[in-house]
């Protein structure tokens, strides 16, 4: 057994969860995170900021046999 943890998307839960059940993986444990993304631009001037844009995502915690936990990356790996 493999417990997975992926980061993703909030508009792609529903296709990760259809995918993995398709897979005979049922039950998750989601939770709303909230991630930087891209902290340092320039301004105006030419300078660079450092302020982290916080992007809504969800984390996905699952655990899944170890036969079916190479496809059950790609599936989290695909929705990230």
């Amino acid at each position: 057994m493999k417990q997975l943890e992926a980061s993703i998307m909030t508009f792609n839960l529903d296709r990760v969860k259809e995918r993995l059940a398709h897979l005979g993986i049922g039950g998750m444990t989601v939770s709303e995170v909230q991630r930087g993304g891209s902290a340092d631009r320039p301004d105006s001037s030419g300078a660079t900021l450092s302020t982290p844009d916080f992007l809504p995502r969800v984390e996905v915690r699952v655990v899944v046999p170890d036969h079916l936990s190479d496809q059950a990356v790609e599936i989290l790996r695909s929705a990230t």
